[in-house]
């Protein structure tokens, strides 16, 4: 009788952590990407050469019939002769053909010529080299800051618009007075 009930609860308990193992993951089941790709970067150079382009994310998700990759933890840095510019983002899409991206949350673009700007929303159109928002936008610059609710740049033409109602603040330094020319007497 003993090694019957033994043999029973060993069963048992074989069963029970049978079950458990072959439970799916959340993660796998809460997604029905086509591939999931952790850690990914890709680096281009931009038609005519006139700047190179990375994007790193710390998960890519590609979903069947949409052509779209949706991405986690996103930084894209843009090189161009003379400046760089690096954004980051909590989340965004990349449409594989095109290359158009979006990004989402939190979205921080940093240039190497000490311009911030911060948004909710941040699109990238890459065929005609254009980046916009309809969100509201704070940029910061030199001791300066403009908030508008929308923004447009074309960095190939050194063009950008800020959409309104617009606000800008600068901090205004003093500049020493020059020196009184000294008299003879």
């Amino acid at each position: 009788m003993g090694v019957i009930l033994f043999v029973t609860v060993v069963i048992g308990v074989l069963i029970v952590k049978g079950h458990r193992a072959s439970a799916p993951r959340e993660e796998v089941v809460s997604s029905q990407a086509d591939q999931q790709i952790r850690h990914i970067h890709i680096q281009e150079d931009a038609k005519g050469g006139g700047y190179r382009w990375s994007l790193d994310a710390e998960r890519a998700e590609s979903f069947p019939g949409t052509g779209k990759t949706l991405l986690r933890k996103v930084t894209i840095g843009v090189e161009e002769p003379g400046r760089r510019w690096k954004v980051t983002s909590d989340e965004g899409d990349l449409v594989q053909d095109t290359r158009d991206v979006e990004l989402r949350g939190n979205v921080v673009l940093v240039s190497s010529e000490g311009m911030r700007i911060e948004t909710t929303v941040l699109r990238w159109a890459n065929a005609e080299g254009r980046v916009w928002t309809e969100q509201p936008v704070t940029i910061y610059r030199s001791g300066g800051m403009v908030k508008g609710t929308g923004f447009e740049a074309r960095p190939s033409q050194e063009a950008t618009l800020i959409r309104g109602p617009v606000t800008a603040t600068f901090s205004v330094t003093k500049a020493a007075a020059p020196a009184a020319p000294k008299s003879k007497l």
